[in-house]
């Protein structure tokens, strides 16, 4: 991998978009234009007709995978995310390997596009499985240094609870350098939020993951979803047909369907029990778009308006 980083600095084509980098890690680069790191401050603009922003999500950790851990930052982002106007495209787990880790990472840049956003959840901590730092620099062409004010922050956080700041820990310092690299902190923690092209690196401790992104929460926004919800008595699988052709009709409002999974078990917390089978969801970005699904929907189907209760 040196060899093939090398190579590219040599021939004049580093750094790498996401797609060239990825040849590079797998094979020899081909020549292109270098191209500047960035990470946006801004939130990224919505593209065409009010088109929101991409993000992913990758979980990194064996622990995750052997069932010993359970991932409850990616159901928390997507939440946070389709709140701000952000689409939560793809997520992924995997282990503590290196090589996987940089493919990964590339391959979503790639799903989400210059302007979307990639988080990392894990593997930054002090041990010797936390690769996530030198990995994603890896990805990207940048090397490790040793981050002053993290530093700065860790030797006050550990003084005060009279721990010693040894090498270990110190790896925790040790972050990814090039240009365009953003190191963000948040009150009350010592903990970095790196941002590399857009990628941005988190703990996988839920607490800090939650209050770190929350914390920087501006950057992330995309345009507003409007959304209705009718109900039925229905059968999904009597429904199924007329469903799909409305949502074949209507392709810019986002259909679904949810049975009533309280049925014969007490009321719900949203509505009571027994009063529909199905429920029928509808989301769009264009408020015109999202009357006219949910008007045809009334027409081809016994549809109803469910009150939620005061």
């Amino acid at each position: 991998m040196r060899q093939i980083l090398q190579l590219a600095r040599t021939v004049g084509c580093w750094p790498l978009r996401a797609p060239q980098a990825r040849r590079a890690y797998m094979a020899a680069p081909p020549p292109a234009a270098a191209v500047p790191h960035r990470c946006f401050a801004a939130a990224a603009a919505a593209g065409p007709q009010g088109e929101a922003p991409k993000a992913a999500m990758l979980v990194i950790g064996d622990e995750v995978l052997t069932g010993s851990i359970t991932d409850a930052n990616t159901p928390w982002l997507a939440k946070l995310l389709h709140s701000r106007g952000v689409d939560l495209v793809r997520a992924a787990i995997i282990g503590d390997d290196k090589r996987e880790i940089v493919e990964e990472v590339l391959r979503l840049r790639d799903k989400v596009g210059p302007d979307g956003f990639v988080f990392t959840s894990g593997g930054i901590g002090p041990t010797h499985d936390d690769i996530t730092y030198e990995s994603v620099a890896a990805a990207f062409g940048a090397h490790l240094e040793l981050h002053q004010p993290t530093v700065d922050r860790m030797q006050e956080h550990y003084d005060k609870r009279g721990v010693e700041l040894n090498q270990a820990r110190l790896r925790m310092a040790m972050l990814p350098k090039d240009e365009g690299v953003e190191v963000l902190f948040t009150d009350g923690l010592w903990v970095p939020l790196v941002c590399i092209q857009n990628t941005y690196i988190l703990p996988g401790i839920p607490r800090l993951f939650q209050q770190m992104i929350e914390a920087h929460a501006g950057r992330f926004r995309g345009p507003a979803a409007h959304t209705a919800e009718l109900y039925t008595n229905m059968g999904e699988g009597d429904l199924a047909v007329k469903l799909g052709s409305i949502a074949a009709v209507h392709p810019a409002v986002r259909i679904g369907s949810y049975p009533n999974t309280n049925i014969g078990q007490g009321a719900s917390e949203n509505v009571p029990n027994g009063a529909y089978k199905v429920k029928l969801q509808f989301e769009s970005r264009d408020a015109a778009a999202l009357q006219q699904a949910v008007e045809a929907a009334r027409e081809q189907l016994d549809t109803f308006v469910l009150a939620k209760p005061r």
